[in-house]
């Protein structure tokens, strides 16, 4: 008796036997203490705001270097500021082609650092230059040879055919290193470093615009009109793609190009394709609905009022680029937190990053839409010295403020399930809202009721509406924290 009470006392004083390390947590929604090591320190208010202030310099350069594009197109000619916005939607729907490779990139590396795994990161990117050179050259390619079919749908003269062809036809030889540059940002982002690509882009832009201005005004020689712009893009591209070659060759954080690890290898290949084909095929689906949609704001009024309604949208598209400036910021903070946080095992920290970066971004996008409303007229003033673009364009563009902190938001929500691999819920919000939404809604409003660009653009804003609320939705649901990658 004595024997087992002085047993039953030694466990009562002896201290709990801890867990295996390989054991699970017993609660895992439960926030873990540390913070991965590629997220900077803090909350998380401060580690999103971290992350996304150089990307939003980075976006900011973006847009003036697509506003000094259009600029230079308004001085030439109503087309040329058709061809350049035109030309401005496809190398968007370029950059959703890329999505193939850069949604499962971003997701797996952010994947890996989270769980402290670096190496596994570089293995990912890797395979993905690999992927991403083959879209580069399927993406120059197809752009050369349906120039011609994309001009002769969305224009009604041959003088704007042929300059959207000239210009579609120069922009996509830049596209090959343009994925380079690209992939190597994507999987930078992805790690938490959003400096470097900022200095990359930003370089990017300045060569852009120097070279595009000089081409344009005939600086060094005779004006050569868009396809001065065009020139000035691709060798901006160009340089800015050898530079991220650079840096991936150099390496980041154990994360760089070796030989040994560009060798092709199955399963690293299928496991960023398993999230990035439905990436894609949301891709495929934006790019038909937009598509559709231009189409339609062409079809809103016969010439010249038609013409002016296009070049009208393509300066709001441009001009509307300042709300994605937090957007796209605010997005590639929220999905390198939430791949972080799930990598780190803390999926209510990646739920809660993703409402911080969504509300904080929702805010800075009212501040934009109140000075969209204040100056529409100087902005179409300023954009362009057609008299009836400047009358349909400014009127429609103040009702467009109202819509801005629900598209930002919207952008936000979905791009944080992006950085959680969830790419085929992503697919199904583009599919309901950019093909059953967007288009039938432009095209009752647009021609049907014949209301014009106003009548079109509401399609649009019920598009941003319902992408909203269904990433909304998700979030709150919570099946994107049990996604595999």
């Amino acid at each position: 008796m004595r024997l087992r009470a002085a047993r039953r006392a030694a466990r009562r004083r002896a201290p709990p036997v801890p867990a295996p390390a390989s054991a699970p947590p017993s609660n895992p929604d439960a926030p873990r203490p540390l913070t991965p090591p590629g997220l900077p320190p803090g909350s998380l208010a401060r580690q999103i705001r971290i992350l996304a202030l150089p990307m939003l310099g980075e976006q900011l350069g973006n847009f003036l270097i697509g506003l000094v594009d259009t600029l230079l197109a308004g001085q030439i000619s109503r087309e040329a500021t058709g061809a350049v916005g035109t030309a401005a939607y496809v190398g968007w729907f370029t950059g959703l082609l890329f999505m193939l490779v850069s949604t499962g990139a971003a997701a797996l590396v952010s994947r890996s650092f989270g769980a402290g795994d670096p190496r596994a990161a570089s293995r990912v990117l890797n395979q993905s230059v690999l992927l991403m050179l083959l879209m580069g050259v399927l993406a120059a390619a197809g752009v050369w040879s349906i120039a011609p079919t994309i001009a002769g749908f969305l224009t009604g003269t041959s003088q704007a055919s042929a300059m959207f062809v000239l210009y579609l036809r120069i922009d996509a030889f830049g596209y090959l290193l343009g994925a380079v540059l690209a992939i190597v940002n994507t999987a930078l982002r992805a790690a938490g470093d959003t400096r470097t690509p900022m200095v990359v882009m930003l370089g990017v832009n300045v060569v852009n615009a120097v070279v595009s201005m000089t081409l344009v005004f005939g600086w060094l020689g005779p004006p050569m009109g868009v396809a001065g712009i065009a020139t000035g893009t691709v060798a901006a591209r160009g340089l800015g793609g050898l530079a991220a070659l650079t840096i991936a060759i150099v390496g980041w954080r154990s994360m760089r190009l070796t030989r040994a690890d560009l060798r092709p290898d199955p399963g690293y290949i299928w496991r960023i394709l398993r999230i990035g084909i439905p990436g894609a095929a949301e891709a495929a689906v934006l790019t038909v609905a937009q598509f559709l949609f231009i189409k339609v704001v062409s079809m809103t009024a016969p010439e010249p009022l038609g013409g002016a309604n296009y070049a009208a949208h393509m300066i709001a598209v441009r001009l509307e680029a300042i709300t994605y400036l937090p957007a796209m910021a605010w997005m590639t903070a929220a999905a390198t937190m939430v791949g972080q946080y799930l990598g780190a095992q803390s999926p209510r920290q990646a739920a809660r990053a993703a409402h911080v970066a969504a509300l904080q971004g929702g805010v800075l996008a009212a501040l934009i839409a109140v000075n969209f409303y204040v100056w529409a007229d100087f902005l179409f003033g300023v954009m362009s010295n057609d008299p009836l673009v400047r009358q349909v364009g400014a009127p429609a563009f103040r009702l467009l403020a109202f819509v801005q902190p629900i598209l930002c938001m919207g952008i936000i929500y979905n791009g944080a399930l992006r950085g959680a691999g969830d790419t085929r819920y992503t697919m199904f919000t583009s599919l309901v809202s950019g093909l059953l939404v967007r288009v039938p809604g432009a095209y009752l409003g647009g021609i049907v009721l014949e209301g014009g660009l106003v009548g079109a653009w509401c399609g649009m804003w019920a598009d941003n509406i319902v992408r909203f609320a269904l990433g909304l939705a998700r979030h709150l649901h919570g099946g994107w924290k049990r996604v595999r990658v």
